[in-house]
């Protein structure tokens, strides 16, 4: 994984928020999928990004499996 990856999270892309979310991700917990809607969601590690790239804090995000392999993430 690249050391500086950071995404932009639309909300339908992880659960549960309300808007955007930018993370940079640390790590993803490949090992234990959840099912959902038909689809893989790996847990996601990363520090939350606010304006103008200042870091906001720790969070732990499920995602949607499908956008972390549009970022070029490998989750099997």
């Amino acid at each position: 994984m690249p050391a500086d990856l950071v995404l932009v999270l639309a909300e339908r892309d992880y659960m549960y928020g309300v808007g955007d979310l930018t993370l940079r991700i640390r790590r993803v917990e490949r090992d234990a999928p959840i099912s959902y809607d038909d689809e893989r969601w790996y847990y996601v590690h990363g520090m939350q990004l606010g304006h103008e790239g200042r870091e906001v804090g720790e969070r732990v995000v499920v995602v949607r499996g499908r956008r972390l392999v549009q970022a070029g993430l490998p989750v099997e």
